[in-house]
């Protein structure tokens, strides 16, 4: 059990989190209308771009900039320091947002401003992530779960709200609209403008703050002399088991997520073509559904978090990581079986006109987003935790890796849904994330094992020791 003393979350989270919504606010905000600015006319205020080719291109940006993440994080542990490497971060990226204000169909225009933004995700993505781990000692278990508990509904928050006011620039207050309502050419020029306005909040806010709220809390690539012995020795043996666990989290993490992203494909066609959207004589909006995830995530967040701590004071204790994990992705193959028994009420035939009540679909997001509190964050805990001292930033570009890789393989099980159909995928989908999940649970000894939790506040109390020797003599 924790000590009480170190109950308490420093003031340097509240820094954090507010500029990862702003930072998540103006990123979802462009995700939300990227694609059709590509393909949009140019009479009409987009670039013009071929569809097909502008599908492919934006699938290599959105995947590459995932993979950035890991040069990010090898390049702030190097040489930069998380601070710097999130000041950066936000600069490229309102230069980047600006870029893409003045782009042209000419390509090199897109290309050298997706590029900028590539850097942005690099440098700035993984790291921001990893600074909330860096804000507490390694000892601090169930405090970093909690952390990035509430990390994460910072995440959500800006993901919630950034794609509906980003519409209303896109579609409504800067677009030019006919007398018949219909838009004559979009505001999305403006929404890149607007981005870029956001991103130089971020820096600004970041900046100010971090000298008196961060200190030195990731603000060198090294904490000090001191620390820079412990944490640049060669990798010991548990160093080593550390890494096989961290390595059977990765595989587990890359498939709870290839499962969980049928939200963005699968989920989203069949909820447009076969599920009843008519609440009171109004009709919701298929991506309206996805952001009910992120708004069930802004609630449900904190109150995860502060779960965790206080189970953590009870005699029993806090749950190991790897059932919380296994817990998580059994409870997200069990919003497959509800979809499954949603698709039964029409007989599994989504062509026949008959409709999907969306209380099924609702009770699946309630599932996934649960599943996803149990994994998510403290998976990225668990990364950074348990990651060598000299490879923490490193290690959060490693944890997003896994999404990159999801995405790709959630785009074939996607495909699965035109050879065989849906309630044979779901099916599928569903029973191999319970079973994975039953599976972690059984493997949280061995991943105990290799975790060497237990050793944690000896490696905190060793560094403090060595600090504290330095400042001493200096």
């Amino acid at each position: 059990m924790e000590k009480k003393e170190k109950m308490k979350h420093p003031k340097g989270l509240h820094l954090v989190n507010v500029t990862t919504v702003i930072q998540n606010f103006y990123a979802y905000g462009i995700i939300g209308f990227m694609i059709l600015f590509f393909t949009t006319g140019t009479s009409e205020g987009g670039l013009g771009l071929e569809k097909g080719f502008a599908v492919t291109l934006y699938g290599y940006y959105a995947a590459a900039g995932y993979m950035m993440a890991l040069i990010g994080g090898w390049l702030a542990d190097k040489y930069l320091g998380l601070q710097k490497s999130i000041i950066l971060g936000t600069l490229f990226s309102c230069i980047g947002y600006i870029a893409l204000y003045f782009s042209t169909s000419e390509l090199w225009t897109v290309i050298s401003s997706l590029i900028l933004l590539l850097v942005a995700a690099g440098i700035g993505k993984g790291n921001i992530s990893a600074i909330v781990g860096a804000l507490y000692e390694r000892d601090q278990v169930t405090m970093k779960d909690a952390a990035y508990s509430i990390f994460y509904m910072a995440i959500n928050i800006g993901s919630l709200f950034g794609p509906i006011v980003f519409g209303l620039i896109t579609d409504s207050w800067f677009a030019n609209v006919a007398n018949d309502g219909k838009i004559v050419s979009y505001g999305y020029r403006v929404g890149f403008l607007a981005a870029a306005a956001l991103a130089f909040l971020q820096f600004a806010v970041f900046a100010f703050f971090a000298p008196t709220w961060l200190k030195d809390k990731g603000k060198y690539p090294t904490a000090s002399k001191a620390a820079k012995k412990s944490v640049n020795h060669p990798l010991t043996k548990i160093d080593m088991d550390r890494m096989k666990a961290m390595a059977v989290m990765f595989v587990f993490s890359t498939l709870f997520w290839a499962a969980w992203f049928q939200t963005q494909t699968s989920f989203a066609i069949l909820t447009q073509k076969a599920v009843d959207r008519n609440i009171f004589g109004w009709t919701v909006p298929t991506p309206w559904l996805v952001s009910f995830n992120g708004l069930l995530c802004a609630i449900l967040a904190p109150v995860f978090g502060a779960f965790w701590v206080k189970l953590s004071k009870t005699k029993r204790g806090d749950l190991d990581t790897g059932t919380k994990m296994g817990l998580g992705m059994i409870i997200s193959g069990l919003a497959f079986v509800v979809m499954v028994l949603g698709l039964n009420t029409i007989n599994g035939d989504v062509e026949s006109g008959m409709k999907i009540n969306i209380m099924y679909v609702l009770l699946t997001y309630v599932l996934l987003t649960v599943g996803e509190l149990f994994l998510s964050p403290i998976g990225m805990a668990m990364f950074n935790k348990l990651a060598p001292a000299k490879y923490a930033s490193l290690a959060m570009g490693i944890w997003y890796l896994t999404f990159s890789l999801a995405n790709i393989i959630s785009g074939y099980l996607a495909k699965l849904t035109v050879q065989l159909n849906y309630t044979q995928v779901f099916t599928y989908i569903g029973g191999v994330v319970i079973v994975l999940g039953a599976v972690l649970v059984l493997l949280k000894g061995y991943l105990n094992k290799y975790m060497h939790i237990d050793k944690l506040e000896e490696e905190a109390k060793a560094i403090a020791d060595a600090e504290e020797k330095e400042a001493e003599v200096a």
